[in-house]
């Protein structure tokens, strides 16, 4: 009986060695894999991307919103330019739009706010956000949003300045078409150091490529522009034959077509009309004097004071061509900060001129310009005082595009009110 008891009290002790050095593995297998998790975590976190989403999750516990936007995406048939001989009874357009409207609504917010934007997408395609001038893809990008679905999220203002925002399509599938049918607009970033207080205004450029529409004259594009007749009546007779157009197509009474976004025009760069805040010769009644054109008869006029002192947000949503902006007979007094001067003065467009520091104002200019280029995708802020009365006209300097739609009239009187302003062109402080 003896040697079973001590072979049982050695098998006893095997057993507790055994399970010992398998606690002791499984301890050292278990302290490996949390410090690999651990230095993952640490990676991970020291990487930009998560710090970036760190700087985003501060943000969006942040509970001091100052503001907050909601746009709306949706197809819908508009008008984009009045009936006029250029255009009998008008144009519409199946365009793609914010908030029911081209441009989209202003958003105007102070630097160093925090602010919300919730995009419903109401239309029947996917639609999106890209906001330029804000930082970080998990800001700047609402990525797809599907029909009927809804995205809302909180951003920094950081940079000052006046920038454009328009829809990217499906991740950029289709951007071209859904800029070019409308679905853009402004931000305005007001300074910390804004100048003085000034009329304030916002203009927004946006080129639309037409399936629906003729070439401009298509009857008399051959028409020698040079030729004279005892019937001429205007100094153009390419304008009076367009004119005698346009008295038959009236007459005619054709049933007016709808119009969309036409790819070949937009490869060859040849838009059809430029909308000046969502149609061609909107704040345009007429050109000319002595043989005047009519080209909107129900025409907003923009309203100052001479001397006072005006401060035009200008967006190019392009999306191809530059604007060459200039008024008739005024002088820009100063550019903004954030405008990089040696593209945006004298015609350079190889730069966007957003694209400098946050702190951003008005820069007072030792000699006046005449003109500023603002490339397409970008922005710019001008400051103008019109030193008397009379009437001024704001236009892209490519008469080509100002011929389809790119200029607005301001009107200087000492009549003006401070409460004057087109539809939808003020803009909030």
């Amino acid at each position: 009986m003896y040697m079973p008891e001590k072979v049982s009290s050695l098998s006893l002790l095997s057993l507790a060695i055994i399970f010992t050095s398998i606690s002791l593995a499984a301890m050292m297998i278990l302290s490996t894999v949390i410090w690999h998790a651990n230095y993952a975590s640490a990676l991970e976190q020291n990487s930009p991307l998560s710090q970036q989403q760190q700087k985003n999750d501060n943000i969006n516990h942040e509970s001091n919103i100052t503001k907050k936007f909601t746009l709306i995406a949706d197809e819908k048939v508009v008008k984009i330019s009045p009936n006029n001989f250029f255009h009998p009874n008008g144009i519409l357009y199946k365009a793609m739009t914010f908030n029911y409207t081209i441009p989209g609504p202003v958003i105007a917010v102070n630097q160093g706010d925090t602010f919300q934007i919730t995009l419903k997408n109401r239309g029947e395609i996917i639609h999106s956000l890209d906001l330029h001038g804000i930082e970080g893809p998990n800001q700047a990008l609402s990525g797809a949003v599907q029909p009927g679905e809804s995205k809302t999220w909180r951003l920094k203002a950081i940079n000052a300045g006046v920038f454009m925002y328009h829809c990217d399509g499906d991740n950029l599938n289709g951007i071209w078409d859904h800029i070019a049918s409308g679905m853009y607009g402004g931000i305005v970033v007001h300074s910390k150091d804004e100048r003085k207080a000034a009329k304030e205004f916002y203009i927004v450029f946006g080129e639309v490529y037409n399936n629906a529409e003729k070439e401009l004259f298509n009857d008399t594009i051959h028409t020698n522009a040079t030729a004279t007749t005892t019937t001429t009546t205007s100094s153009s007779p390419l304008i009076d034959n367009a004119k005698a157009n346009y008295t038959a197509l009236i007459q005619k009474k054709e049933e007016q077509k709808i119009g969309s976004f036409d790819m070949a025009k937009f490869i060859a760069n040849k838009p059809d009309l430029i909308l000046t805040n969502g149609m061609a010769y909107k704040y345009m009644p007429f050109f000319g004097s002595q043989n005047r054109i009519i080209l909107n008869e129900n025409a907003e006029l923009f309203r100052v004071k001479p001397g006072e002192l005006t401060r035009w947000y200008i967006v190019n949503a392009g999306p191809r061509g530059n604007v060459a902006f200039n008024f008739v007979s005024g002088m820009i007094n100063s550019i903004s900060y954030h405008a990089n001067k040696s593209n945006a003065i004298g015609g350079k467009n190889n730069d966007n001129s957003n694209n400098n520091n946050n702190s951003t104002s008005a820069i007072p200019l030792s000699t006046k310009l005449y003109e500023v280029s603002i490339p397409p995708g970008s922005a710019q802020t001008i400051e103008v005082t019109f030193p008397q009365e009379g009437t001024y006209v704001g236009n892209d300097h490519d008469i080509g595009r100002f011929l389809i739609g790119a200029g607005f009239a301001v009107l200087a009187t000492n009549s003006s009110a401070s409460s004057d302003y087109p539809t939808g062109t003020r803009v909030p402080s």
